[in-house]
């Protein structure tokens, strides 16, 4: 699937579906947000975007939470970022594809938050979803991720790994890639930001009902990356990780 067949897919019934369980979505994903929250802190005159932001749900937990009034939202579905904008009218919301948007409205804007919660592991352009994102962290600022981790290999191949796009328990209707990667790999990917900390949370559970993958279990992981300002220190680590998980990653300290 290339880049303009995810947006034509995200704008289509599968993103409709998106939109419509939404507040089921968030339900899901908030183990993960709780932990993405408390790693990143944000304060209330701190600039956050959110990669991804479905309907906004997150910049309402920032604003209430936090008093973060200096909120971005990218959404590629355009209902999810109407809502997300009606719900939120202060907030500031792009429609589009976050790497498209990069190169024209949010050219040379950083910001001290960066967050991407159930994005990037959706996108089978994950490598550059994750540069693109760590370049409009300022420095000092964090970068915050979900990710679905194996100690196996990864997979981010559709015809292998995908999931069907609705929350009736069924295995039909529209597809959308399943990425997991291997723990290993993607701490090396990260350690090659070269950032000054690493926070992470995770824990294992199921693939998704409607998932058609070669996982009989997934590590759903939110971690949270800290750009360096200018200084040579060693990469500080905490992880709250499975053991196995942990293992696999060979960290040196």
């Amino acid at each position: 699937m290339t880049n303009e067949e995810q947006k034509e897919f995200w704008n289509g019934p599968a993103g409709d579906v998106w939109v419509e369980a939404q507040e089921i979505m968030d339900r899901m994903l908030a183990p993960l947000s709780d932990a993405a929250l408390s790693a990143a802190a944000p304060l209330s005159g701190e600039r956050v975007i959110d990669i991804g932001c479905g309907c906004g749900g997150l910049g309402l937990a920032l604003r209430d939470e936090f008093a973060v009034q200096k909120y971005t939202g990218v959404e590629i579905n355009s209902l999810a970022a109407e809502k997300a904008e009606n719900l939120n009218p202060k907030a500031s919301i792009f429609c589009g594809d976050f790497l498209d948007l990069r190169e024209n409205v949010l050219r040379d804007t950083d910001f001290n938050v960066v967050f991407s919660l159930s994005c990037f592991d959706w996108n089978i352009k994950f490598s550059d979803m994750l540069a693109a994102a760590w370049d409009h962290v300022q420095p000092g600022g964090n970068l915050v991720a979900t990710f679905r981790v194996t100690t196996d290999a990864g997979c981010d191949d559709m015809k292998q790994s995908y999931q069907y796009i609705n929350f009736d328990g069924k295995m039909e209707g529209e597809c959308a890639s399943y990425v997991v990667l291997n723990g290993a790999e993607l701490m090396h990917k990260i350690i090659g930001l070269n950032p000054t900390e690493i926070v992470a949370f995770g824990y294992y559970g199921q693939p998704s009902a409607t998932a058609v993958t070669p996982y009989e279990k997934l590590c759903f992981c939110a971690f949270s990356i800290r750009k360096r300002n200018d200084d040579h220190a060693p990469i500080q680590f905490d992880l709250n990780l499975p053991e196995d998980i942990y293992a696999s990653l060979e960290l040196v300290h």
